[in-house]
């Protein structure tokens, strides 16, 4: 259950819960459900000691509280942001496209742009100017962080791009493509250094930052500038930036992109590479430990921090890979991701077993979920089809009936979950316990003997009039009355038949080159025209028609399976899965696509907070699910719950008002206040992202609260 700080209000509380008015068409509102606490890449982040922040592709912000306690925040813009500063108590921000902006308390974010096609990707902050650079050698500075003004290009650099920037020792240092660096006390004027001339360095400098420690000028870690390349090197200054030495022995031609330091180590960050300096001649390899129990995973990162409070290393990088060291007892650094049990395997469907999400993807993975939100992983032996090693096996398809759900992949691999009860036993607060049944729909899995019939890929499962059946490559295309004795039934292809979508009388079968059969019965197929030779990878029976899509955007619809009619979906990404939530069809694809209809026929982009492809979606009670790559989970109420909150609780504490408040997951509200009763106040946007519907929020009582203070939680369409 999470905390949140809000901004200062009075004491006292009268407890309402007002709901608004529902939209007719609301807006999708995404929140993470795997990986967590989110899982958009992390370009930069930054903290003061206290607030951390985080920027992100898609103009994604996250806020916490020491490395902790991570909530989304609306910044402004879906311009991907490349780096975040705080300057004094002020948030400042910069991305793709002239991106600036800032907040001052963490939450309440403004965003603008320069009116430039410039990406800005670093930012150096001293006590009174923040300097801005990037690409074409742009160069900006501020004030302030809110109003920027407009310094040029740096000299002598040409059309090289500007990768970095840093400040220290009253000294600001910019570097970029080609070994260029530039230093200037005062962000307007600068004077050039081609590391290109004093060190034979050509590599683009990727990273520069200020190292600052207690240790004499030649003792490491040394004071001073550092930056890295992208081609393996590391570089640094001990005189302001004026000249550079190279650390020798990282023995690494990867990408760096981070560079930081503490007291006694170095640590180079970047392209599944992570050294830890001891000397400024040796660098160890963390991610390829020999005989270390917690080697860093090798990963892509973007960002690393020193966190003295903690005393640990912070990365972050790809799909929101966070990673934090710890010592060891013989000195060694221990790594591991800081939310361990995030699955990232790649999931390529979900769907509804009753009450019940069930999503299946590569390494045999199975998760399930009641409400979307909080996820199990469930157990499937590794045997039969589904055989060790557990890498070797993808689950492509999940689908099937309320009394039977079937999960199939490569090389005919093969996995049934019955609908059977299984006895749970419940142990009371005062010890007792007794038995309780529950279905084993989607939870308990069995492994089966791969399909006599086939060894080919199987992609797409489903039922149709009391039969199951499974298609996959080579025109693969089989039924069986009880999931386990399978036929192979004879279709007019040797096609991947990749889509299947039945019907109320008919079923249709989809595949590579434009391919759909039809059957009345199961039995007999017969070819139809598409008019397209792009893969259709997917079918579905959707409000009364059928839809097929797949490759390069393409979508053919039908309202009878006999004839066929393109239809224009404004995008060349693959479309992998459609669902219907109430009267909008929403149909997902690669590269993150989402795109929404009310006709089937008209489509338009519905936005989404990844860029990761997606692969399969799933609805209930006007809920959206969508699975995709490195084991993205994501949800959308698109047909909000207006069931108002209720505060459970409330207690004074040490100056502090904190509220406990229940509602249902993904619920916004506004803390409004009152001395009236009459006349409100709007407060603060919360939101319930949490599977358990509950928050903990806490605002101080300030220096004279009002004698009587009245709070109310309004509902947020």
């Amino acid at each position: 259950m999470p905390r949140q700080r809000i901004p200062p209000v009075a004491r006292a509380v009268l407890l309402l819960a007002v709901p608004m008015a529902v939209l007719t068409c609301p807006a999708l509102t995404w929140r993470w459900s795997n990986p967590l606490p989110h899982g958009n890449n992390i370009v930069d982040m930054t903290w003061n000691g206290n607030l951390s922040v985080q920027v992100a592709d898609l103009g994604q912000i996250y806020a916490g509280e020491s490395f902790f306690g991570w909530l989304p925040q609306v910044s402004g813009t879906t311009n991907t942001l490349q780096a975040v500063r705080f300057f004094g108590s002020r948030i400042v921000f910069v991305g793709a496209n002239g991106t600036v902006g800032y907040s001052d308390d963490g939450v309440n974010f403004t965003a603008s742009s320069l009116n430039t096609a410039n990406w800005l990707v670093d930012l150096a902050v001293s006590s009174n100017l923040v300097v801005a650079v990037g690409d074409n050698a742009v160069i900006y500075s501020s004030g302030d962080g809110a109003t920027w003004t407009y310094r040029g290009v740096a000299p002598q650099a040409g059309q090289k791009w500007l990768l970095s920037a840093a400040w220290g020792a009253g000294t600001f240092v910019i570097t970029g493509e080609g070994g260029y660096a530039a230093t200037s006390s005062d962000g307007v004027h600068w004077t050039p250094h081609l590391l290109s001339t004093n060190l034979s360095l050509t590599s683009d400098l990727t990273r520069v930052t200020w190292v600052s420690v207690t240790n004499g000028i030649s003792v490491f870690p040394f004071t001073g500038f550092w930056a890295v390349t992208d081609d393996g090197k590391a570089v640094y200054s001990t005189n302001n930036g004026t000249t550079w030495q190279q650390f020798s022995r990282v023995l690494t031609t990867n990408t760096f992109y981070a560079v930081t330091a503490n007291p006694a180590t170095g640590l180079l960050a970047g392209a599944g590479d992570v050294r830890l300096g001891t000397a400024a001649t040796n660098w160890s390899n963390q991610t390829g430990l020999l005989g270390s129990p917690s080697p860093a995973p090798s990963w892509n990162y973007y960002s690393a921090l020193w966190d003295d409070t903690n005393a640990a290393y912070r990365l972050v990088g790809d799909d929101g890979m966070m990673v934090e060291s710890t010592l060891s007892t013989n000195g060694a650094y221990l790594w591991q991701e800081q939310y361990s049990l995030v699955p990232r395997d790649w999931l390529w469907q979900v769907t509804l077993a009753g009450d019940l999400y069930v999503a299946v993807g590569d390494n045999t993975r199975v998760l399930s979920s009641q409400n979307g939100v909080d996820w199990s992983i469930e157990a499937v032996p590794l045997t039969n089809s589904v055989h060790s090693p557990a890498s070797t096996n993808v689950f492509f398809c999940v689908g099937g009936t309320t009394n039977m759900l079937i999960a199939a992949g490569n090389r005919g691999c093969l996995a049934l979950s019955p609908n059977i009860e299984v006895p749970v036993i419940v142990t009371n607060l005062d010890g007792t316990t007794f038995t309780n049944f529950a279905s084993s729909l989607g939870l308990v899995w069995f492994p089966m003997a791969a399909p006599a019939a086939t060894t080919n890929d199987l992609a797409r499962v489903c039922a149709f009039n009391g039969s199951f059946y499974l298609a996959g490559g080579n025109g693969t295309l089989l039924r069986s009355a009880d999931a386990t004795n399978w036929t192979r039934l004879s279709v007019p292809t040797t096609n991947y038949i990749s889509g299947l979508a039945p019907g109320t009388n008919l079923l249709v079968a989809t595949g590579d080159q434009g391919l759909i059969l039809t059957s009345p019965d199961g039995s007999t197929w017969t070819k139809r025209a598409s008019g397209t030779t792009n893969w259709l990878w997917r079918a579905g029976w959707l409000n009364g028609c059928f839809l097929a899509f797949g490759e390069n955007g393409a979508m053919v619809k039908s309202t009878g399976g006999t004839t066929w009619s393109a239809v224009t979906t404004g995008t060349t990404n693959w479309l992998n899965d459609a669902v219907m939530v109430s009267n909008a069809c929403f149909c997902v694809g690669n590269n993150g696509t989402v795109l929404a209809s009310t006709n089937l026929v008209n489509w338009t982009n519905a936005g989404c907070i990844t860029s990761q492809s997606l692969y399969g979606a799933a609805t209930q009670n006007g809920q959206l699910v969508v699975v995709g790559l490195e084991g993205t989970i994501l949800r959308s109420p698109v047909i909000p719950d207006t069931t108002p909150p209720s505060f459970v609780s409330y207690t004074q504490s040490s100056g502090e008002n904190i509220f406990l408040v229940a509602g249902v997951p993904d619920q916004q509200f506004t803390l409004d206040s009152s001395t009236n009763l009459v006349n409100w106040s709007t407060g603060p946007l919360l939101d319930l992202i949490y599977g358990s519907g509950t928050l903990v929020f806490i605002t101080q009582q300030g220096a004279n609260p009002a004698p009587a203070q009245y709070f109310r939680a309004t509902l947020v369409p």
